[in-house]
């Protein structure tokens, strides 16, 4: 039997296992790159979204005065800075700079979020978005969460079972809800007695028999008052005691 191994190679075979040696070196260089940094590397960019692994935490300090530390970009709908954790919070910032430099713009604000106006009619700039099937949003300190604005904080709930805003107390002393100024109520409202009448009847979505309805004369009328409320769905009257010889105010309000 015949030793190949022993046996000098032609030239023949020597160049198809040259030309098989090139073919499987210019495919390997067409695959995209799997390596990642590790611990003591540089950070590798455009990898494909492959994670650049490391076992400790990685700094980066910049020692200019005034200049960003970190700066991250996005075109189109892609996020310029995307943070996640299997147990903690996906992003944590806070700041420790000169109290005396405007709060809004950066001096001990943990995260800032700005957004412009929305150029389109219907839809909105929105500086910072919390979402979750729990709380969207967590506002923990001396004041949990201050608004300033046209409308300093607005409430919507998606549920007639839900509040648009819930005020609660720990204790049955304490303050649920404290409003210094004015409150105006859209369930509110004053109309008019005619003459010669004795009741108002007043349509109002919502309300239904079981509805808190209060009502008080809002002109002098001697020997006059509201007798009664009486709501219905959709709608409650009013009865005055006795018919009142002129046009008279009632103002009234409605819980429920």
């Amino acid at each position: 039997m015949t030793d190949n191994v022993s046996e000098p190679r032609s030239r023949r075979a020597l160049l198809a296992a040259a030309a098989g040696g090139a073919a499987a070196l210019a495919a390997s260089a067409a695959l995209p790159l799997t390596a990642m940094a590790t611990n003591g590397e540089n950070v590798l960019l455009g990898n494909n979204g492959a994670i650049n692994d490391a076992t400790a935490p990685t700094g980066i300090t910049n020692a200019t005065a005034d200049s960003n530390a970190f700066e991250a970009a996005a075109t189109g709908t892609g996020f310029g800075l995307l943070g996640s954790s299997s147990g903690g919070a996906g992003i944590v910032g806070w700041s420790v700079t000169d109290p005396n430099l405007d709060p809004v713009n950066g001096s001990y604000t943990g995260i800032y979020g700005f957004a412009p106006m929305a150029p389109v009619d219907g839809q909105f700039g929105v500086g910072v978005v919390g979402e979750s099937d729990d709380w969207g949003v967590l506002g923990l300190g001396g004041i949990g969460v201050y608004g300033v604005g046209a409308y300093g904080v607005v409430g919507q709930s998606l549920s007639s079972a839900g509040a648009g805003v819930t005020a609660l107390s720990l204790n049955p002393t304490d303050v649920a809800l404290d409003v210094d100024g004015k409150v105006r109520f859209s369930r509110s409202g004053r109309s008019n007695v005619s003459a010669g009448a004795s009741s108002r009847l007043i349509y109002l979505a919502g309300v239904t028999t079981a509805s808190k309805v209060f009502a008080v004369l809002h002109s002098n009328r001697s020997g006059r008052y509201v007798r009664a409320v009486v709501p219905a769905t959709g709608r409650f009257r009013i009865y005055i005691n006795a018919s009142v010889s002129s046009t008279t105010s009632v103002a009234w309000f409605v819980l429920d």
